[in-house]
């Protein structure tokens, strides 16, 4: 807008009838919501259509608070939300609050009480989150490799038929020691670069194993692990030296599974914070507490980024935007 458009718009405000005139007052106060912000910035960006990847986009006016933009190849429409996990939510105005709770490992009812939305809501936003970390494995491990399975209770929270009887949480399992039936297993694995993978496992054995970890280990690493047989096939198959140790055994220091171990002692804890997860959603949490885990792992300073800055750079944000 020029001066000259400015002024005839000054002009224009003493012919306001009192309700547009606390509307205009209302939309001037309204502070710009940072996430739509960044997400318009990386449509403007990359210049791609969300419908048909040309670059012959451009902005379209606005719907909602959110930029839209229209394809001069395909001749469709869309906003800057689309694509990622901010598309059909409403209350943008509480996003960037409710991810900082997040970072912050709050629960769903003290989310809920702090942004003032239901517990449902509060709900279904932290598993729309989730659902984008389950797959955000780094492309590989490398180097001094420890693994190690761990268990945790099986949950059919939340299904509509058992397929057994029902029980408290935190009562004790129908059979002494770890089976199929009251425990769900979890392969870990990290390198000494702080890079996780995890995946929830029906059995604990070779097959398993290097069914999923096969493709993420670089050939000719060395593994550490407790002496599980089941990773004898995954070392034979990618010719990986294979390192056992026992009780929290060290060799050189510089072989053990104290990371790991650590690792596992963290995630554990942190579930408790969650009041029983179900076990179909147990891949979600796993993913969140990987981001939690990249987050604080991160190489940068608190010297030189604001608040701000430093939730754009949660990876728990980033997976949420757009995959160009």
């Amino acid at each position: 807008m020029n001066h000259s458009q400015f002024k005839a718009f000054i002009n224009q405000i003493p012919k306001l009838d009192p309700m547009q005139k606390q509307l205009a007052i209302t939309s001037l106060n309204q502070q710009d919501n940072p996430i739509l912000n960044r997400l318009t910035k990386e449509n403007i960006r990359y210049s791609k259509c969300i419908h048909c990847d040309s670059n012959r986009i451009k902005k379209h006016g606005k719907s909602n608070g959110r930029q839209r933009f229209y394809c001069n190849q395909c001749s469709k429409s869309f906003v800057c939300t689309r694509g990622t996990a901010f598309f059909y939510q409403h209350k943008p105005e509480h996003w960037q609050v409710y991810l900082e709770l997040m970072l912050k490992r709050e629960t769903i009812r003290a989310c809920a009480e702090k942004i003032g939305v239901s517990s449902v809501t509060a709900f279904n936003w932290r598993h729309r989150y989730m659902q984008a970390t389950e797959h955000t494995f780094e492309v590989r491990l490398e180097g001094i490799i420890e693994a190690d399975e761990t268990y945790f209770r099986e949950s059919q929270k939340g299904n509509k038929k058992l397929n057994r009887p029902a029980r408290k949480r935190g009562s004790k399992a129908s059979i002494r020691g770890i089976n199929n039936k009251d425990w769900v297993a979890v392969l870990t694995a990290m390198d000494r670069n702080h890079h996780e993978y995890d995946h929830v496992l029906q059995q604990v054995n070779g097959t398993e194993i290097n069914k999923y970890l096969g493709d993420k280990i670089i050939d000719e690493s060395i593994l550490c692990s407790d002496g599980q047989a089941a990773y004898n096939k995954i070392c034979q198959e990618h010719h990986l030296h294979h390192v056992v140790l026992k009780n929290d055994q060290i060799h050189n220091e510089l072989f053990h599974i104290q990371n790991i171990n650590s690792y596992q002692s963290h995630l554990k804890q942190w579930m408790l914070q969650m009041h029983g997860v179900a076990s179909k959603n147990l891949p979600k949490y796993l993913g969140w507490f990987r981001m939690l885990a990249w987050h604080k792992y991160q190489s940068f300073s608190d010297d030189f980024l604001t608040k701000r800055e430093k939730l754009f750079e949660f990876k728990l944000l980033k997976v949420q935007q757009h995959n160009f």
